[in-house]
């Protein structure tokens, strides 16, 4: 456990040598790292839960974080799901044990990413007050434009960083050079832009039948 908690500060500050020992010593990873997507799921799930539709609802409910829970857990586990498959067809790794704690440790800048924008939408709340219209209408100081570009660039930057580790870990775990572990990276996030569009499609009919009801 001392070592799977020292990972989460090796995939930081040394990513190339943790992940390696990550990827030689899966057995000793597989659960923290299942923990570890668990609590992810779980924190989203709370922090942000979703209406019938998938779309994200404001205020905590039980219905809405179980539904969040479940999609948050299918969605997060189709990059990993794709990389692998992807690699052990073009001839890497076949082993979904050792490659599933090395995938999910590169999701570690993803998580101080959502922390990142979830503290920083907080102290700006703080320091900008909310403007009340003429109208009687309040626009609270997360709907300006200058925030929500500080927020994309947040968010880009932690995405980019963990797409950097994924395609480290391809590498490892594969044997693959640069550009085939980039092919690999590209078509596991077309696999899970397909999974999300599937996952748009179904709510879209669901919202559609519940209206009609």
């Amino acid at each position: 456990m001392q070592n799977a908690v020292l990972a989460l500060y090796g995939i930081i500050v040394r990513p190339g040598t943790t992940l390696c020992r990550i990827s030689d010593n899966p057995g000793m990873y597989l659960v923290p790292s299942v923990v570890v997507f668990a609590t992810t799921t779980v924190a989203l799930a709370v922090l942000f839960p979703s209406d019938y539709a998938g779309y994200p609802m404001n205020d905590i409910t039980w219905d809405g974080t179980i539904y969040a829970l479940i999609i948050n857990s299918v969605l997060g586990m189709l990059p990993i799901m794709g990389i692998f498959w992807v690699g052990r067809r073009w001839g890497g790794n076949r082993s979904f044990r050792r490659a599933f704690p090395a995938l999910v440790y590169c999701l570690v800048p993803s998580i101080l990413g959502v922390l990142a924008v979830t503290a920083a939408e907080s102290l700006y709340s703080l320091a900008v007050p909310d403007i009340v219209l003429s109208d009687g209408l309040i626009l609270t100081s997360g709907d300006g434009i200058p925030f929500s570009l500080f927020q994309f660039a947040i968010g880009f930057l932690f995405i980019g960083w963990t797409l950097l580790l994924q395609a480290k870990a391809i590498r490892i775990l594969n044997g693959f050079g640069y550009a085939r572990s980039a092919v690999v990276l590209v078509l596991a996030i077309l696999i899970m832009y397909a999974g999300n569009m599937f996952h748009g499609f179904v709510t879209a009919v669901i919202s559609e039948f519940v209206l009609n009801l």
